[in-house]
């Protein structure tokens, strides 16, 4: 489900810039963990590609779909 305070403001995908997990918002599991993310460490976007260049920019070489969420973008 979409969270619409801050960090998160209503966007659809969540980069954990600690761990370069990519989270899809809209299909959220208790699994996701996304409570324990310090919103520091938040970046968020309605455009796949945007994150994708948010991690780039970290030098997150690691970045990846979350298991529980965004498994299509799940690399392992």
């Amino acid at each position: 489900m979409r969270r619409y305070q801050p960090p998160f403001n209503g966007k659809r995908y969540l980069l954990n810039l600690n761990t370069g997990e990519i989270h899809d918002l809209e299909q959220e599991t208790p699994q996701c963990k996304i409570d324990e993310i310090s919103p520091d460490h938040i970046y968020t976007s309605d455009d796949y590609l945007d994150i994708q260049a948010e991690a780039g920019m970290h030098r997150l070489v690691f970045a990846n779909g979350c298991h529980y969420c965004n498994r299509s973008k799940d690399t392992g």
